[in-house]
C-alpha cells in the first residue's frame, strides 16, 4: 500500500514540506504577477495549481541567473530545496531555496541578507537538462503519485504527444488504464 499521497501538503503553493526530505526540479510553465504580499508566482510542469512563489531573497537569485523578465525564464529548469534554517520572526519554519538552474554560464553565488546586518553566501548549481524529453516516459513517472485528475491530465497531453507513434500511445494508455484502476479502487 503506498502511503506517499496521505502525506502531501493541502495548500495552494509549495511548501517547505514538499522538498524537506527531497529536492523537486521542474521547468517552469509560466510566470505570474501574485499579489502584495507575494508578488511573483511560478507555476512548475507536474505541480499544476500549487505555484511556487518565492522569497525576496530567492527572487534576487533567480533575477542573478535568468535576469528581470520573468516571461523568459519559461521553459528553463531549477531544483528547488528545502532548508530548514530558514527563519520567519525569528523562528526557524523551514522554507524553500533554489539550488540549481538551467541556462547559466555557471555555478554562482550571490550574498543574501538573512536578517538585520547579516548576509550569506548562497551558491547556485548549474542544471544540466536534456533538451528532449521522452513523453512516455514523462508521463510513466508522474502517473505512479498522480491523483485522478493530475493523471487525466497528463494522459491527454502525453496522447497528444505521442499522436504519430501508436507504440508508445498503446504503452501511455496501459499506464493510464492501470493507474485509474488503482485509483477508483483505492
Amino acid at each position: 500500500m503506498d502511503l506517499s499521497q496521505t502525506i502531501i501538503p493541502r495548500s495552494d503553493q509549495l511548501n517547505f514540506e514538499d522538498v524537506q526530505s527531497s529536492n523537486i526540479t521542474a521547468v517552469i510553465k509560466s510566470v505570474r504577477a501574485g499579489n502584495k504580499e507575494q508578488p511573483v508566482f511560478i507555476d512548475l510542469e507536474g505541480y499544476e495549481g500549487r505555484p511556487y512563489k518565492p522569497s525576496k531573497s530567492m527572487r534576487r537569485v533567480l533575477i542573478g541567473g535568468w535576469g528581470n523578465d520573468g516571461h523568459a525564464w519559461v521553459g528553463k529548469s531549477l531544483t528547488l530545496a528545502g532548508d530548514a534554517s530558514v527563519r520567519f520572526g525569528g523562528v526557524a519554519v523551514g522554507g524553500i531555496k533554489v539550488k540549481a538552474m538551467s541556462d547559466v554560464e555557471d555555478n554562482f553565488s550571490l550574498m543574501l541578507t538573512v536578517s538585520r546586518g547579516k548576509r550569506v553566501e548562497h551558491r547556485v548549481e548549474k542544471l544540466l537538462v536534456s533538451q528532449k524529453v521522452d513523453p512516455l516516459q514523462w508521463f510513466s513517472d508522474r502517473a505512479v503519485n498522480a491523483n485522478l485528475e493530475q493523471l487525466d491530465r497528463g494522459y491527454e497531453r502525453t496522447s497528444a504527444a505521442l499522436a504519430n507513434d501508436p507504440e508508445k500511445a498503446a504503452k501511455a494508455l496501459e499506464i493510464y488504464n492501470l493507474r485509474k484502476s488503482e485509483l477508483e479502487g483505492a
